[in-house]
């Protein structure tokens, strides 16, 4: 690809030059007045950004900011929605042409079928020409990003798996807040004394939204085996039926069956969403780093209680690592792009300073410039006092242990089944060792077809 491309911009040039001289051939001149007119009347090279959240949530801003800066370097944003259909639009026009310049990946399955399928530039050929530096910019865990000797993506964001609780219920039911490295057993304790009523008055202790079936029992497993979980440690098979999911699985069938958390039929089917279970009172705890930004929504969400922040439980005590912390927001350049250079320094831009106007938005940034006290200046802004600000900076902000995801073998796959697997378990169709049992071979499978 490189290869191309250098004779692409030599052919380009050779061109440019016999131009030139055919016009000097023919006796005309350019005083300095005139190049500088030239020079005044070159269009700008735009680039075209394309991403997956909403104008208004910061893009808009990013634009314009950055379009002070050089009136020769502009960029013009995009939205397609992070649906099936958004990334398929996505994935066609990155195969069919040159109109996008840079774009986010917001999942790593999906990024990684784009690396593959060669829709993106390596990133660290551009590294030089931009100014940019890994390590200044990153901690040593951005390693795990690397793909066969090159960055394809740079991440913007930094995720905290974190549980949002309510305050208040706690002091009414005179239950301590959570630590920073309390236990499976802790956390279950504490849902149990939250949880109360029945019918339309039920406050539940936990609530977990309604991702693929699975997550509300599988996605616990992150923060003791990191999120390349369901894979064995030489990636050549699946790690499903092992006694670490069975665990984690009859826990989650044990809280819905004591009435600690709704069910995941019931989530799906009467459309519980995380932000209104908390803000309305009907969940003491949530999962959702992103419901932040609704607990400062308070037009839609009036409430008059703080909210704090806990980490997702160890499942032991004696749990070596904890897991709560991985990157999104990829950004990416288009393989095709007429632009390469001028897009890494956007994206340089957007990760250093840009982020200032997406972080009011639940989004954290990965850069590791932005400051704690910054970032939660960004994030809470004038709204504080609708947080636990001790718990918001050693929780939420501060994370713990990073794993990002890296076997990527028959992913996509391996998350239907298990999506389709688990409803059974979880509908009461099926035992919970039969569900392992065919998820694993299933997923066996798939992993060897693939190789």
């Amino acid at each position: 690809m490189k290869t191309g491309r250098t004779v692409a911009l030599g052919l380009s040039v050779i061109m440019a030059a016999s131009v030139m001289a055919g016009c000097g051939g023919s006796g005309s001149t350019t005083d300095q007045k005139g190049e500088a007119k030239a020079e005044a009347s070159a269009e700008p090279v735009v680039l075209h950004w394309w991403g997956s959240f909403a104008e208004n949530m910061g893009p808009e801003q990013v634009c314009e900011a950055f379009n002070k800066i050089d009136p020769n370097l502009q960029v013009e944003y995009t939205r397609y929605v992070n649906d099936d259909a958004g990334n398929t639009k996505l994935d066609m026009t990155l195969m069919s042409d040159t109109s996008i310049d840079v774009f986010f990946s917001m999942n790593d399955v999906l990024l990684k079928k784009r690396i593959d399928s060669g829709y993106t530039y390596p990133l660290d050929e551009l590294f030089d020409s931009a100014g940019f530096k890994l390590d200044e910019d990153y901690e040593d865990t951005i390693s795990q990003k690397e793909i066969n000797g090159h960055y394809y993506s740079l991440p913007a964001k930094r995720i905290t798996e974190t549980i949002l609780y309510n305050q208040q219920m706690f002091d009414e039911a005179g239950v301590p807040y959570p630590s920073k490295d309390w236990t499976y057993d802790e956390f279950l304790d504490t849902a149990r004394k939250l949880t109360k009523g029945e019918g339309n008055n039920k406050v539940y202790g936990w609530f977990f939204p309604g991702y693929d079936a699975g997550q509300p029992a599988l996605r616990m497993l992150n923060s003791k085996l990191g999120v390349d979980w369901m894979y064995a440690p030489d990636g050549k098979s699946a790690f499903i039926d092992t006694e670490d999911v069975k665990d984690i699985t009859e826990k989650y069938l044990q809280r819905v069956n004591e009435g600690i958390e709704p069910s995941y039929v019931d989530v799906t089917t009467q459309k519980m969403a995380p932000a209104s279970m908390l803000l309305t009172g009907k969940a003491a705890m949530i999962f959702g780093d992103w419901v932040v930004r609704d607990v400062k929504d308070t037009a839609n969400y009036p409430h008059d209680f703080k909210v704090g922040f806990a980490p997702m439980p160890r499942l032991s005590a004696d749990q070596e690592h904890n897991y709560t912390t991985s990157y999104t927001d990829d950004l990416s350049v288009n393989s095709k792009s007429e632009h390469p250079q001028e897009a890494m320094k956007f994206i340089k831009w957007y990760i250093e300073e840009g982020m200032d106007y997406v972080a009011p938005y639940a989004r954290i940034p990965a850069c590791k410039k932005y400051d704690a006290d910054k970032v939660a200046s960004l994030i809470f802004g004038n709204q504080q006092e609708l947080f636990d600000m001790e718990s918001a900076k050693d929780v939420y902000l501060a994370g713990s242990d990073v794993s990002i995801r890296k076997n990527m073998t028959a992913a996509a796959e391996i998350n239907t089944i298990l999506t389709e697997e688990f409803d059974k378990v979880f509908a009461g169709a099926q035992s919970v060792e039969d569900t392992l049992k065919i998820a694993q071979k299933r997923a066996d499978e798939k992993i060897a077809q693939e190789q």
